[in-house]
């Protein structure tokens, strides 16, 4: 639901660390937020990912020259998380577009098994901690293995809609596989992914092998 602006405008300041916002920070929450606390939320990362917005020690001031109103900032979530997106090294880039391929919650060992530049796996542990630190992929557990999770719903989606068909047809499918491989000894609970990864992969046999073993599994718990 809708907050009040000024709700908003504490929302955004606790999510970014600071005391408070710049007045001209602000004001651009409050009319292009129009109460809705996760695009105000992304419209601040947005900023302070732009370096309109300068954080340092808690405190939050405009860039010299920068003023809010004539950042070119898009009208949609989407479109905001996009901008965001773009700003990222492409080895961020990838490894988040990869993460979103793999669900909402994602472990670093999938990832990195899955990833398909093999010489940049190495810094995958690297590029993760810097997702987090920008609030897209924080870290959800480290324990039984390390697993990070996406922000938000529509992150994941923008993040996957980014890449082109053929490439997360082969990461479905990529995912698929490893399941079959590191899980081969206890498939069950892993038959809905199995049939979703093989599904979107285009490979009707396996996916079809997959389904009613899923349904068997939900209707028997």
């Amino acid at each position: 639901d809708r907050m009040e602006p000024e709700e908003c405008i504490e929302l955004v300041e606790h999510r970014l660390g600071i005391d408070t916002l710049p007045a001209p920070a602000a004001e651009l929450i409050r009319e292009r937020g129009e109460g809705h606390p996760y695009f105000s939320e992304e419209i601040g990362y947005a900023l302070r990912d732009a370096g309109a917005l300068l954080i340092e020690d808690g405190r939050a001031r405009m860039a010299h020259g920068a003023t809010a109103a004539e950042l070119d900032l898009p009208d949609t979530t989407e479109g905001i998380i996009t901008s965001r997106i773009d700003r990222l090294s492409p080895q961020q880039q990838l490894a988040l577009k990869v993460a979103s391929c793999i669900g909402r919650v994602f472990s670093t060992r999938l990832l990195y098994d899955v990833y398909p530049v093999e010489e940049d796996r190495a810094t995958l542990p690297e590029q993760l901690e810097r997702l987090s630190g920008l609030d897209l992929t924080p870290a959800e557990a480290q324990e039984p293995e390390e697993t990070w999770v996406f922000k938000h719903a529509i992150t994941r989606q923008v993040a996957y809609d980014l890449m082109l068909y053929a490439q997360r047809k082969q990461l479905h499918q990529a995912i698929a596989e490893w399941y079959e491989r590191n899980h081969a000894d206890e498939l069950e609970p892993h038959y809905p992914l199995l049939a979703h990864h093989w599904s979107r992969a285009e490979d009707t046999a396996r996916a079809l092998h997959y389904l009613p073993l899923a349904a068997a599994s939900a209707l028997a718990a």
